[in-house]
């Protein structure tokens, strides 16, 4: 990656692998887009409907029905293709109008970093400020001043809180009763394989984490888990042969 894009963080990189127009993408998305559309980026003769391309789909679904039974920790929660970062976050302005409120949350106000929730006021009830050094739900839940806000001024902020986050995360697996989907063995993941290959690379590269940096003791169970992750991660360097 380094070669390609490079001397930049860990994040920067796969990100740039994410957005497509590289070798591993190009390669790997028609794996995943074996039933769908054209996905977008992808060169002619695009599907790989052959016997290593089923293989690597159901080591996906491997993986993502052994993560779902044995809880690894990484740096930012539980590995798991249900919280999966897909990239940065473009949204960064939120606002809504409920109960007679105005209510607005922006990232990188008033300065880069910081965020600032603003609630307006009414004739009766005073109105709410709050400006964060940096996104951080937990800090905002512990904050005083956010704490003695009402419930449901709270759940909304909340939720315009968690849609600015810098990072886009999202579940790849589908809805329960989804009609379209896409079919790995007998899993269905949502009918976006863009997103799905961005789901595999930053599970793959949350592994390497918990297991470079302690997070994890090998045992039998977790040997199962990096099973199905090594050869996904092998049919990513062999992209670049």
């Amino acid at each position: 990656m380094t070669d390609t894009f490079g001397d930049l963080s860990d994040h920067e990189l796969l990100d740039h692998v994410k957005k497509g127009s590289n070798v591993v993408y190009n390669r790997i998305v028609p794996i995943i887009t074996w039933s769908q559309a054209q996905a977008k980026g992808t060169d002619a003769g695009w599907q790989d409907m052959s016997q290593e391309a089923g293989e690597f789909r159901l080591r996906i679904e491997q993986l993502n029905r052994l993560l779902q039974s044995c809880v690894i920790e990484g740096r930012k929660g539980r590995v798991s293709f249900e919280t999966v970062d897909i990239g940065h976050n473009t949204h960064a302005d939120e606002q809504l109008n409920k109960m007679k409120r105005n209510f607005r949350v922006r990232r990188d106000h008033p300065v880069k970093g910081q965020v600032t929730l603003e609630m307006s006021a009414t004739k009766t009830r005073e109105g709410f400020l709050l400006t964060q050094p940096a996104h951080d739900r937990k800090t905002l839940e512990d904050e005083p001043s956010f704490r003695i806000l009402k419930t449901e001024y709270r759940t909304i902020f909340l939720s315009m809180h968690g849609s600015i986050a810098p990072r886009k995360v999202i579940s790849v697996l589908a809805p329960h009763g989804s009609q379209d989907v896409l079919p790995f063995g007998s899993t269905n993941f949502i009918p976006e394989p863009e997103k799905i290959f961005s789901a595999v690379v930053d599970v793959s590269y949350n592994l390497r984490n918990a297991l470079f940096h302690g997070s994890i003791t090998p045992n039998e169970q977790h040997n199962e888990i990096y099973e199905p992750a090594y050869h996904i991660v092998m049919r990513f360097v062999r992209c670049t042969i």
